[in-house]
């Protein structure tokens, strides 16, 4: 940052630390995420309206989409080259799908969040 910038962003977190820790990107403080998919309300600190600034809709299938096609084309290598029983592909994708997704998601919104915020001048 220049020096003549009077913007301080000590104690704001970046994107991964908000999409992984949950941190509030304003006041670096825990409780940013109320259920793995959804902001919380507002920062228990700051009072930050979170939820205000989330992004819904249409847009999240540009994440989901993607990251979609990438995971049937892994399964699909997969199979080719280890070929799994039916059951332990079940098991092991039913766990991975949704985790990949949920961590996408997270990201995402967690950079629309913190653009959002900086558009407004809040961080």
């Amino acid at each position: 940052m220049p020096e003549g910038d009077s913007r301080n962003s000590k104690g704001q977190s970046g994107i991964t630390a908000t999409a992984l820790f949950g941190l509030c990107p304003c006041c670096g403080a825990k409780g940013a995420w109320a259920t793995p998919g959804a902001l919380a309300q507002r920062c228990g600190a700051c009072g930050l309206e979170l939820e205000r600034h989330e992004p819904r809709g249409r847009g999240m299938y540009l994440v989901v989409l993607p990251v979609t096609v990438l995971l049937v084309l892994a399964a699909l290598k997969l199979d080719e080259v280890v070929q799994l029983p039916v059951w332990a592909l079940i098991a092991l994708w039913g766990v991975v799908v949704p985790l990949v997704v949920t961590v996408a998601l997270r990201f995402a919104k967690a950079a629309a969040l913190i653009a959002r915020l900086d558009k407004e001048g809040l961080l």
